[in-house]
């Protein structure tokens, strides 16, 4: 400030008494605005492979680690898994993986699985079993779909900012879908299921026939047993 009193002095005494209008000067130290990194839509997955799911087992403790490749099944002691698809989150969002698992036990009286697993939210898919926990880990195997366009392609996609006061005669971009509830987490539609069996179709039970009138027209008398 006391320099900027001081130019703005000498160029009084320069010009002569007469005050010459302040000019600002760009700084070279001023700071750049930088526009944000180009990151992936909050609901964006990619697909993998195989699925990775860990198994504990309650009565001995002992741990097992699958790799199972999507649309194939793996067994480990009386569990048939079988992995239908494995979803993980690209690079830009927080790290996640989603897998559609179907188990069974072949203990009497289990309970199946079948329904995705979250590795950051357990408590959404839990496979309610007295022996066994199951668990997914993560993802492996090659790329396969969804695979998320280049972040470049994401940016370019991405509406530029408005100036506020400005008009504007490009039409108005069009809106991406609200990013899901705080504590939820988006999921693809699952893989496409079999269709049900069908209930096979049973004969009607025979109605019975209602008893025979009196002959003087008058319904008969019930019977009564002493």
């Amino acid at each position: 400030m006391r320099r900027q009193m001081r130019a703005a002095a000498l160029a009084v005494s320069l010009l002569g008494g007469v005050a010459a209008p302040w000019v600002p000067v760009a700084r070279a130290d001023a700071p750049q605005w930088l526009p944000p990194p180009a990151m992936y839509p909050p609901d964006t997955w990619k697909g993998r492979g195989s699925a990775v799911v860990r198994i504990l087992d309650k009565l001995d403790a002992h741990v097992q680690v699958l790799d199972i490749p999507a649309g194939q099944d793996a067994t480990y002691k009386s569990l048939t898994l079988h992995a239908r698809a494995c979803l993980e989150r690209p690079p830009t969002l927080a790290a996640d993986t989603a897998a559609w698992l179907s188990v069974h036990d072949a203990h009497e009286g289990m309970t199946p699985f079948d329904g995705w697993m979250l590795r950051q939210e357990p408590a959404l898919g839990v496979f309610q079993n007295p022996l066994y926990d199951v668990q997914v880990v993560g993802c492996g195997g090659a790329d396969v779909a969804p695979i998320p366009p280049p972040l470049a392609v994401v940016q370019q996609q991405a509406a530029p900012p408005v100036t506020p006061g400005a008009e504007s005669t490009a039409p108005a971009p069009v809106t991406a879908a609200a990013p899901p509830p705080q504590g939820t987490t988006a999921l693809p539609p699952p893989p496409p299921m079999p269709p049900p069996p069908q209930p096979v179709a049973r004969p009607a039970a025979p109605v019975p026939a209602p008893p025979p009138a009196a002959e003087d027209g008058s319904a008969a008398a019930p019977l009564l047993l002493h």
